[in-house]
């Protein structure tokens, strides 16, 4: 998994980009906001080192704009001394962990693991929220009473047309979401509502 470092100051960002290398880790590192906000992939499945405290916009307006786009990126935020109430609306905003600087190398390894899992997450939710958009307007009324427990017949009173309707309905928005059974289909609607109302990365 592709993970960033993103520092105002070069000295920490290479002391912490050798340190990933000595633990196996290949990283992109970013001095600047604005440069790291502009180059990112909003598609690739990564984690990110994001130092709280930096001139102009600092890691939570970086966090903020991760998560308006919606990107697959877990964060977890580099502290100094003194940053901790911060650090805490970070997570509150679905910052993964905080490390205070410098960064222990246990302590990192151990933050890397839930990252990389919550990025595979976020990633998973991106992707369902793709699937469900490819529905139509009806599709997707159908799959909101599916997913409510309605039966087809209730479904199919409930928005006044045929039970036969409810079941073309139901297997063009399997099709399109891509799901072999119901359970396959509930599941990828789940992470799609769920990414849509923040929960899991603090919006």
């Amino acid at each position: 998994m592709h993970i960033y470092l993103l520092d105002d100051d070069p000295k920490v960002l290479a002391a912490n980009g050798f340190l990933l290398k000595a633990m196996g880790h290949e990283s992109t590192g970013w001095s600047e906001p604005g440069h790291f906000l502009d180059e990112l992939d909003d598609n690739t499945e990564a984690v990110l080192l994001l130092d709280l405290a930096m001139p102009g916009k600092d890691g939570l307006e970086v966090l903020a704009e991760l998560n308006r786009r919606r990107c697959p990126v877990a964060v977890i935020l580099l502290t100094g001394h003194g940053d901790v109430p911060q650090a805490v609306e970070a997570m509150k905003r679905g910052a993964v962990d905080f490390l205070e600087k410098p960064v222990d190398a246990r302590r990192l390894a151990e933050v890397l693991e839930q990252a990389r899992q919550h990025a595979q997450l976020l990633g998973q939710q991106a992707s369902a929220r793709c699937r469900v958009a490819r529905l139509s307007a009806r599709e997707h009324e159908v799959v909101t009473l599916v997913a409510q427990g309605l039966t087809n017949k209730a479904i199919a009173e409930s928005l006044c047309v045929a039970v036969r309707t409810v079941e073309v309905h139901r297997a063009s928005a399997m099709n399109k979401m891509e799901a072999a059974n119901m359970a396959e289909l509930l599941h990828c609607w789940q992470l799609a509502m769920t990414r849509e109302q923040g929960s899991g990365n603090g919006e």
